[in-house]
């Protein structure tokens, strides 16, 4: 039995991984314009890297930077989770950012 090539002319397998990595990365640059438009303290940038098991925020003091593995983000993407597993990180990092800041804290009840 012969084992078809994953990559080489006429193969659609390659190109099927490289459209589906284009696609999350148009969600995550449209997420990080709106979230500079939303939030006009710090601009946020992305990074797709290697260099994280999934995914993480890198914060200088105006400047915020969304890391994450391509592979993660193509996965995440195709099940349909972008929301709760990209997005919601800079949510959180919001949250955080509110809860542990120094100052007075007002709670609103």
């Amino acid at each position: 039995m012969e084992v078809p090539a994953l990559t080489g002319p006429g193969n659609t397998w390659g190109n099927t991984m490289t459209n589906s990595l284009k696609a999350a990365e148009a969600k995550v640059r449209r997420l990080i314009a709106g979230t500079n438009r939303a939030h006009g303290a710090g601009t946020w940038s992305y990074e797709l890297t290697s260099e994280v098991d999934n995914i993480e925020v890198v914060s200088g003091t105006w400047t915020h930077t969304l890391r994450v593995h391509p592979c993660w983000l193509r996965y995440v993407v195709a099940q349909g989770e972008f929301q709760c597993c990209v997005a919601d990180e800079i949510e959180a990092w919001y949250l955080l950012d509110c809860l542990t800041a120094e100052g007075p804290v007002t709670v609103i009840a």
